[in-house]
Order: C-alpha cells, then sequence, then structure tokens
C-alpha cells in the first residue's frame, strides 16, 4: 500500500504547512489543553498598556472576519506587540454557527486561542455554510490538535455554552449595549461595525496623547436580531441554540462505534 503511505505523508505535511501559517502548530497525541475556563476574558498585549480596546464578535459575522483578516494584523503590529494596546476579545454570536465556532476557540485552550479564531475567520465560508457545521468544525479542530473525542465533549460542556451566552447577554446591557457586529469599545468610546486601520489608529493615538477619544463613523455590521426589539426574542433564541447544541453533543457521545470486522476462520 504504497501510495496510501505516500497520500498520508502528503497530507501530514500540507496540514502541518496550513496550521504552521495560522500559528497553531500540529499537536501530538495526549498534548491538548484544556478549554479556556468558563467566564474567562481572552486578551493580548500589556495588561498595564493605556489603551484598551474590547471587540465583541460573532464568529459567523463577515464584518467581523474581514476587519480580524484585514485590520487587526496591522493593529497587533502596531500597537499590541509594542505594549500600546490591550485587545480584549468577546463572543456575541449571532446564530448556531457561531456558537460551535467560539466552543471551537475556547476547547482549543488559552495559548492557542486567538490562533483558532484567526483560522475559523480565515475559513469563515468553508465552515458556516457546511451542511454539517459540527463536522466540519471537528475536522478543523483535529489539525490544530483537538481531538473528535474531546471536541464531542466540548459539545455537551453546558458551562462553557453558557459562559458564552452570558457574554452576549451582558454585552446588551449598559454600559455596553451592543446590538450589532463587529462592536468596539477603545477606552470604553463606542465603535459599530467594520473600521479601517485609520480609524483605530486616529483613536489609539488621541488616547496615547492624552485626547479625548471620538467615537467613528458606524460601519458595515451585523443585526443581533433582525426585526426583534424584544430581549424576549434573544432569551428564546439562545437557549434553543443551547438544547440544539447539547443534544448533538450528547448524540455524538452515545453514537455507538463501528462493530469490529469477525475475523476469518
Amino acid at each position: 500500500m504504497l501510495w496510501l503511505e505516500t497520500m498520508l505523508n502528503l497530507y501530514k505535511v500540507l496540514a502541518g504547512a496550513v496550521f504552521a501559517v495560522f500559528g497553531l502548530g500540529l499537536t501530538a497525541p495526549g498534548a491538548y489543553a484544556e478549554p479556556v475556563p468558563a467566564g474567562t476574558d481572552m486578551a493580548i498585549g500589556d495588561p498595564a498598556a493605556k489603551v484598551t480596546i474590547i471587540e465583541y464578535a460573532s464568529m459567523s459575522c463577515p464584518h467581523c472576519a474581514r476587519f480580524t483578516n484585514d485590520v487587526f494584523p496591522q493593529i497587533k503590529a502596531e500597537f499590541i506587540d509594542t505594549g500600546k494596546v490591550r485587545f480584549i476579545f468577546r463572543e456575541f454570536p449571532l446564530d448556531q454557527p457561531a456558537l460551535y465556532g467560539a466552543l471551537l476557540a475556547k476547547c482549543s485552550g488559552t495559548t492557542r486561542f486567538f490562533a483558532f479564531v484567526e483560522l475559523l475567520f480565515k475559513q469563515q465560508q468553508q465552515w458556516v455554510l457546511a451542511p454539517d457545521v459540527p463536522s466540519r468544525l471537528a475536522q478543523l479542530g483535529q489539525l490544530g490538535g483537538v481531538s473528535p473525542q474531546e471536541w464531542q465533549a466540548c459539545l455537551g460542556n453546558r458551562d462553557l455554552q453558557n459562559s458564552i451566552i452570558q457574554s452576549r447577554l451582558e454585552a446588551e446591557k449598559p454600559p455596553y449595549e451592543v446590538q450589532s457586529t463587529p462592536t468596539f469599545y477603545v477606552n470604553m468610546v463606542k465603535f459599530e461595525g467594520e473600521q479601517p486601520f485609520e480609524a483605530f489608529a486616529k483613536a489609539i493615538n488621541d488616547a496615547l496623547a492624552g485626547k479625548g477619544v471620538a467615537g467613528g463613523a458606524a460601519g458595515a455590521k451585523s443585526p443581533a436580531v433582525a426585526n426583534s426589539g424584544t430581549t424576549a426574542t434573544t432569551y428564546i433564541y439562545i437557549a434553543v441554540a443551547v438544547a440544539l447544541i447539547a443534544g448533538a453533543g450528547i448524540f455524538l457521545l452515545r453514537r455507538p462505534s463501528a462493530a469490529p470486522p469477525k475475523s476469518e476462520a
């Protein structure tokens, strides 16, 4: 079966190359990190930085993906890596696929969380539009070190699911009052929708100079609940999403494995 061995080796090389680009790295069996503790704020940058940026994002939001892919690398290189900005990422899931994606990022562990967020946004169209979102995410997770068994356990982790949902519910209240994604706060000054790098640079530099930060013009965004207008609708939507995800996790955990082939006499 030389051809099979060749194909497997090629697969490993390609997988390693893909995850090297995203900063994930292939993980040996048994080296999987514990999921991010429920309720933990995921942040990068100097905790003592003079400027703090908070992003509320949905993993299924195309505007959030464009920010992560096109604008965030510039902010990271110029302001985060230089110790000027502390960046906090918070989930605001708009739909069930977004909740699945957030779960996978959280289950990858604290050291690889942002790398998985980057990967999920880069590959957004491939998994958000997949006929079976959990299965497609399972493939991405396995390449990054999250085994199928660990992903199944993640789907059944109610504490983690509830913490992601709680992030959204808290964001809907004052002082944040998030109504769409992406929504940013630069030292608690609100910026709604996609913003160019120049808007962030001006706000950050003004804050560093001790000036007041002026909010930017609203950019393209995805509404929290189209034509909703009531928090009750949001609660119902979220409760259904949690029930579906929990049910999927239970189904996968209880699904019997294929029987081993019978040996010939």
